[in-house]
């Protein structure tokens, strides 16, 4: 069994909010065909083996979104991370969501990372359909903190700038805990190599040039 899913702080990277909300939206629609490819092939072991990889990638590549906007926010717009990480597992507690209370999930330092581990949820009836609704789900939460509330469009503004920040930290470790929580079920019902498609994860972003 998988012990943690952490992915990387992206150093040479600077995104901002609205650039951040236009890639997570790129990379979820290209999560959800990944899923339409795998669904019917879910029974048919040979098919299905690297399509559920590709799911998996996709995963990764939206928690990822999120996971380096959150440590982009912290660095550059005042926002605590570890303190909201707090606030998400409360958040998560009142739901009912049962998870491992003996884990510290927090932003930890090794070399030159940043990593960011968030918990795997027991809940009942999650799937890849579901997650992917989720997921735009929380999008548009996040939208309307960088649109509506913010006045964006020409409303009367509902908050102020740290309230805006706050409100689109704590979206973006939705989304990025509806990854999280999907992989890890990947890992305990599929057998997918997480820790391998992290290495390929990483691998890939170095070769990118995010990271060093």
């Amino acid at each position: 069994m998988i012990s943690a899913i952490c992915l990387p702080k992206l150093n040479n990277l600077t995104p901002t909010l609205p650039s951040t909300l236009l890639k997570a939206v790129e990379e979820a629609g290209e999560l959800a065909r990944a899923v339409l490819k795998f669904l019917p092939y879910q029974n048919k072991t040979a098919e299905a083996d690297e399509l559920l990889a590709d799911v998996a990638g996709e995963l990764l590549d939206v928690a990822q979104t999120c996971v380096t906007m959150i440590f982009v926010m912290e660095d550059s717009y005042g926002i605590k991370a570890d303190d909201l990480i707090g606030v998400h597992l409360a958040k998560l507690d009142a739901k009912g969501y049962c998870f491992d209370h003996q884990r510290a999930y927090r932003i930890s330092t090794t070399g030159n990372y940043k990593y960011l581990e968030l918990p795997r949820l027991a809940i009942a009836d999650v799937n890849l359909l579901t997650t992917v609704c989720k997921i735009q789900e929380e999008l548009g939460e996040l939208t309307q903190f960088l649109g509506k509330k913010a006045g964006a469009s020409g409303e009367r503004r509902e908050i102020d700038d740290d309230k805006v920040y706050t409100g689109c930290a704590l979206e973006l470790l939705d989304v990025a805990q509806c990854c999280f929580t999907m992989m890890y079920i990947l890992a305990e019902s599929y057998n997918v190599d997480i820790d391998k498609l992290i290495r390929l994860h990483i691998a890939k972003l170095k070769r990118k040039g995010y990271c060093a």
